[in-house]
């Protein structure tokens, strides 16, 4: 809360109404009308691609994980530390019958493919356009090392898993009985999320539908720039996109207010754009960003007949419950089966 405090006393210490109201009603606003219907498009590739995630382990349809997709990404929005992917593990498990520690698992790979196609993107993009000076290439190598080891490491396990198992099954044996189920139980949910991975075709899927999100999300951003009239190019657009991501990854207060206009202002600042046009930029791209999923999610939260509240209180169960012996529904075993 101290951190957001200083972040929006950064952001607003020199407020000027007018300037930032200028810059808003010059805009050309026939730019705005798409970025209504993209986020909801955007958030429907993710929830396909999140069930090419599940499909080796269990087959359900897209537009049965749209809703549960939506209202996680509203409680995202509105709670602190992430309490919607939570929530969403929750509901998931909840109506797919699946395991919370294998949930957790994919929410993860969701994460390194969005790194992956973050990266790959940048990188492709680098080659046509010079970098801002501000950024230099071994941020990206940083960056890049990091997601790909952490990707290589996965896709080891998944070709790997016997090994994989023999070691945990090893672990457990020294340990109490209680505690070896759970690891076992814990080593199998995992494992069985890492099946994704194994597959050509999978994780070709996951990749290009991770890609196609990224490349709609800067579009996004590029669409308010060129509203705005700012002398940036797509690939600008990109670097914003990127450097908000990087900045955003840390929820710090309900709907990221004063975090989300610091990360914005900062990824301008290098394209010369100064605070009052920056900060009325960050006023509308949050609003684009933000109103439609929790719009969304408000409206399939009240067809599920779910509260903010109870969100919040299953999102904590769901934390307690990841890596638990216990089930809800189904075993992953008899979800492969099927």
């Amino acid at each position: 809360m101290l951190l957001t405090v200083a972040l929006l006393v950064y952001c607003f210490y020199d407020f000027n109404f007018h300037q930032v109201l200028a810059a808003i009603s010059q805009i050309n606003y026939w730019y705005i009308i798409p970025l209504i219907f993209l986020e909801a498009i955007i958030a429907y590739i993710r929830s396909l691609r999140l069930k090419f995630l599940i499909d080796p382990v269990k087959k359900i349809k897209a537009n049965d994980l749209y809703p549960i997709y939506c209202i996680g990404m509203m409680t995202n929005l509105l709670m602190p530390y992430l309490t919607g992917q939570l929530a969403r593990i929750y509901l998931l498990s909840k109506k797919g019958q699946l395991k919370k520690t294998f949930l957790f698992t994919t929410t993860v790979l969701e994460v390194l493919f969005d790194g992956m196609a973050l990266l790959g993107i940048t990188f492709v993009m680098s080659m046509f356009f010079v970098l801002p000076d501000e950024f230099r290439a071994w941020h990206f190598f940083v960056m890049g090392g990091v997601v790909i080891a952490a990707s290589l490491a996965l896709i080891f396990l998944s070709r790997m898993r016997n090994l994989g198992a023999r070691i945990f099954q090893g672990l457990s044996r020294a340990m109490p009985s209680a505690v070896g189920r759970k690891i076992n139980d814990v080593t199998h949910s995992f494992f069985s999320a890492l099946e994704a991975l194994k597959s050509t075709k999978h994780f070709f899927l996951v990749s290009t539908l991770s890609v196609m999100s990224w490349v709609a999300q800067a579009g996004l951003v590029y669409l308010l720039v060129v509203a705005f009239g700012f002398n940036i190019t797509l690939w600008g657009a990109v670097i914003i996109t990127v450097i908000v991501t990087i900045m955003m990854i840390v929820v710090l207060a309900p709907a990221n207010i004063g975090t989300f206009q610091a990360a914005t202002m900062a990824a301008l600042k290098p394209f010369d754009v100064v605070k009052a046009p920056a900060l009325a930029f960050s006023f509308l791209l949050h609003i684009a960003v933000y109103l439609p999923p929790i719009i969304l999610g408000a409206f399939f939260s009240f067809k599920e007949g779910l509260t903010l509240k109870q969100l919040r209180v299953e999102g904590e169960k769901a934390a307690e419950g990841i890596g638990s012996i216990e089930t809800i529904g189904q075993t992953d075993g008899a979800a492969e089966s099927n």
